[in-house]
């Protein structure tokens, strides 16, 4: 049947054809009524004379219709006309994603903003039930304005096919087997879908003839965006069989990107999306939107990037790009994804004849987190520090052995920090036992001897007399205490103690192979910067006179000296992810030589370095990020939780410091990492937005109690000041100018007033007023003694400020409440050695939630009484708890679930 122009069916005056199929045919067709043109696709005779058909047609497309989304196709009528079923549709102009590719291979800018569109559409059509199952280039269409339609989605007739047409319909998809032809008016009726999918962008479970949900489209959509980025598809086989066999049994070939350098983070989130079973892809296309929006490094919601409008006194620094080595990271990170060892290519002989990295293996698979790693003198065996569900213990394991050896079994308490003495016949360790301090043992966990009761991340000097200690510690390289008052170093013998560092912060002393320095990282003054530095070892430098190693925006931490002296390796994310650097440098002087250079392995958080003797090999720990955000109804009056956590969104990278707004419907997190920006999402999980994004660290969002405005802390110029931002990524605005650096704001009941602790110093009573200028700042009273009290919650009635007590060195962190009245504080102690973290009041203002590592509890400020609420799992990085106004959801974060230690053979 061909409709002539000028012809009507129904309300609709056609204009000309499309495109036609063997499963219909697509007009252009005028709206009268609402005067716009329309798309018309006419069923054949056939299927609209089937009973079952037509049903089935109307049925799905009604679904679809309602799904309303603008990355999905829109329907707007089903109608008959003298016995002709119809479907009206939009009337698209551009290109298919097939035509598209055609050209070659998409920038990774815009191929992550057309799979974050696609990632979004499907989201849409996930909740409503409707799984694609057929996405692939040619339905997708890319619009003139640059949006991304999802076409066909289920409309097809489930005719059964003859096995010439099943067999060309695999290889190449049958054009004339299309029930959606492709309603534009740039391009003919293009290649269809076919109801059980196309060879080449399958999942597994189709190719095996299995149930497909959700998951498997977004194992089809990372096919997609492997052909976007590199201009071929992912399986490409010679036959229909052969390309199956592929989907089921390999990965696919490396990533190579003629288009540029391919991030490992984009990598990471391709390979998640191929994985050949289910339960280990992306759980949801909201999950697979969030991390291609934080990819891209803004927000892109259906097609439309929300704008931030920076300060007018602060120039935007662009974030950090890859300097060199992405190539070798993406062969790496493709081995790493595949569970084999990587063999790499020798580095030439640089100055120096540098040892450099030839092949990688895990040394450790246990589930769970196995870190910190200490090499034996000879490479043969590696101590490290597995985290139990109660506590950290240490592990001793031969290298390439399966059999790991518990240290300290008849431990309570956390065992970590591991190193062995230069001649490897004893190990140093930090432990918590007995009030805390650190320990010696045998290289077998024989006969355990305090050396000291204070000192941090032990490091033997190379005679094996000494032991060089920082005063404090940390959990993760973003998240610390407090400055630390220095380095020093004891006997290990008598315990005997004197000072290498003192008044700067120092952290993970490295003494070099001669003796001559140590190196160490801190916090650059009030910034909050991370740079490493190395001082005399003798102590002659101790109060002045250390060399600076980096000085730049990028976290650098964990330094370790190569055993020949001439270069110092350390753990940075200044090529984008957290990876291995070097600098070479003299080791007698400290001088810097050259720019540090990376030292690519292939892991996407890469630290804690230790080397054999001979430098011939080195350890190192391997964390996999999997943040996630969750919630769980909460009955304040009997305290317990109803039913099980659900989940608020997933994230690739560590959630910290979240808050949930005043009217519950979204939360405000910042991420670690990375890059560190503000971010907001919907409690239901279905919209993420970046509020900032730059080379700035940006943490610790807090609700105007009005829900209008953020408050955070951010060193955009140039030490941590309290900013704030509306929840569209507007108005940002300064408020604070302490002479320090500002951490935590939170907002007044009443939205007057925001307090902050200046790190290491008071806290300071800010004006809130929208508007007010300038803005008043007074100091507040401090606790007595060394400790500084960091505000964090304000009761509901505005009688009462919550916090925890920091002190200079770190170590446990206490409850404690500020009386507005009384101007006096009040310290809660759980009576166990526990880090508190992010106390929250309930309404009534009697309790708070408080978090640890091991969980979530309440704290009955009357009764002085911890009681522990329900367990969290995963790593205690960033982790925090918050509650929704009226109390019947608590938040909370569990981050991390895999880490693993990893060996490097050097040549």
């Amino acid at each position: 049947m061909t409709l002539p122009s000028g012809s009507r069916l129904g309300a609709y005056e056609i204009v000309s054809s499309i495109g036609a199929g063997g499963m219909g045919e697509v007009y252009k067709a005028h709206d009268p009524r609402l005067d716009r043109a329309v798309a018309i696709k006419v069923l054949p005779e056939k299927l609209a004379a089937d009973a079952d058909a037509l049903a089935r047609f109307e049925r799905e497309a009604k679904a679809v219709a309602a799904l309303s989304h603008p990355n999905i196709l829109g329907i707007y009528e089903l109608g008959r006309d003298s016995g002709v079923a119809y479907a009206a549709m939009e009337l698209l102009t551009g290109e298919t994603m097939r035509q598209r590719l055609a050209e070659g291979p998409i920038p990774q800018r815009r191929a992550l903003e057309y799979g974050l569109q696609i990632a979004q559409g499907l989201a849409a059509a996930h909740e409503k039930g409707i799984v694609h199952r057929d996405l692939k280039p040619e339905n997708l269409f890319i619009t003139s304005e640059g949006r991304v339609k999802i076409l066909d989605f289920g409309l097809a007739s489930r005719r059964p096919l003859d096995a010439a047409e099943t067999d060309q319909t695999a290889a190449h998809s049958m054009a004339k087997d299309s029930l959606t032809a492709l309603p534009t008016e740039a391009s003919p009726l293009t290649e269809p879908g076919m109801v059980l999918g196309t060879a080449g962008y399958m999942s597994p479970e189709q190719v095996r003839g299995r149930p497909a949900d959700a998951r498997s489209d977004i194992f089809s959509l990372g096919c997609v965006m492997y052909e976007m980025l590199t201009g071929d598809r992912a399986f490409r086989r010679d036959s229909a069989v052969e390309t199956m066999a592929a989907i089921v049994q390999t990965d696919p070939p490396e990533l190579s990107m003629p288009t540029g350098r391919l991030s490992p983070v984009v990598d990471r989130i391709l390979r998640h999306c191929l994985e050949k079973r289910p339960e280990h892809r992306f759980d949801t296309a909201h999950d697979l939107a969030f991390a291609l929006e934080t990819a891209a490094g803004g927000t892109v919601t259906s097609g439309v990037a929300a704008a931030v409008a920076p300060a007018p006194e602060v120039r935007r620094r662009a974030p950090l790009l890859p300097l060199a080595g992405l190539a070798l990271a993406a062969v790496a990170l493709a081995a790493f994804f595949a569970g084999r060892r990587w063999q790499g290519p020798a580095a030439s002989a640089a100055a120096g004849r540098a040892l450099r990295p030839v092949s990688f293996f895990p040394v450790t698979d246990a589930p769970g987190v196995e870190s910190s790693p200490a090499l034996s003198p000879d490479g043969k065996n590696v101590v490290y520090v597995r985290d139990l569900s109660d506590r950290k213990a240490l592990y001793l394991l031969r290298v390439g052995g399966r059999n790991p050896v518990a240290l300290t079994p008849d431990s309570t308490a956390d065992d970590w920090q591991p190193a062995f003495s230069p001649d490897g016949e004893r190990i140093a360790f930090r432990s918590e036992r007995d009030g805390g301090g650190i320990f010696v043992m045998g290289s077998t966990g024989e006969s355990v001897k305090r050396v000291t009761d204070s000192g941090y991340n032990p490091s033997w000097s190379p005679d094996g007399r000494e032991i060089a200690l920082s005063d404090s510690s940390f959990y993760y390289p973003t998240d610390r205490g407090g400055q630390s008052l220095g380095l020093f170093a004891v006997e290990a013998a008598t315990g005997r103690r004197r000072d290498i560092l003192k008044g700067a912060d120092g952290m993970q002393p490295s003494w070099s192979p001669h003796g001559d320095r140590i190196a160490y990282w801190g916090l650059r003054g009030s910034s909050g910067q991370r740079d490493l530095w190395t001082v005399a070892a003798d102590g002659s430098q101790a109060n002045a006179g250390a060399v600076e190693v980096t000085n730049d925006t990028a976290l650098d931490w964990s330094p370790t000296w190569s055993p020949d002296g001439k270069f110092l390796y350390f753990s940075s994310n200044r090529g984008g992810t957290m990876n291995i650097w070097r600098a070479r440098i003299e080791e007698k002087t400290g001088r810097v030589l050259a720019e540090p250079e990376p030292v690519t392995t292939p892991s996407l958080w890469s630290g804690e370095l230790s080397f054999s003797r001979d430098g011939k090999r080195v350890a190192y720990a391997s964390l996999d990020w999997r943040s996630t955000l969750l919630k769980i109804a909460f009955d304040p009056e009997s305290e317990k939780t109803v039913g099980s956590p659900q989940r608020v969104l997933k994230t690739p990278q560590p959630i910290r410091d979240h808050q949930v707004s005043p009217d519950g419907e979204w939360v405000a997190f910042g991420q670690t990492g990375g890059q560190e920006d503000i971010f907001v999402s919907r409690m239901d999980g279905k919209e993420s937005r970046r509020l900032t994004d730059d080379g700035f660290r940006d943490r610790g969002p807090a609700w105007s109690p009005d829900g209008k405005t953020l408050a955070f802390y951010s060193d955009r110029s140039g030490t941590y000041q309290v900013w704030e931002i509306r929840p569209d990524g507007s108005g940002l605005e300064r408020l604070t100018s302490f002479r320090g650096s500002a951490n935590f704001p939170i907002w007044s009941p009443d939205g007057t007033a925001i307090v902050s602790e200046e790190i290491g110093g008071a806290w300071h009573w800010i004006d809130g007023r929208p508007g007010a200028s300038p803005r008043s700042d007074r100091i507040m009273p401090d606790m007595e003694g060394p400790e500084k009290f960091w505000p964090l919650s304000w009761s509901r009635d505005g009688s009462l400020i919550a916090g925890i007590a920091v002190h200079p060195n770190g170590g446990v962190l206490d409850v404690v409440t500020y009386s507005i009245a009384t101007k006096s504080f009040e310290k809660f102690d759980a009576g166990v050695s526990r880090t508190w973290r992010s106390p929250v009041f309930l309404a009534d203002g009697r309790r708070l939630l408080v978090r640890d590592s091991h969980g979530v509890s309440i704290l009955d400020i009357a009764a002085k009484r911890f009681r522990p609420l329900f367990s969290v799992g995963g790593y205690a990085v960033g982790g925090s708890v918050g509650i929704t106004r009226d109390n019947r959801w608590i938040t909370y974060t569990e981050t991390g679930t895999e880490g693993d230690v990893w060996v490097a053979d050097l040549k």
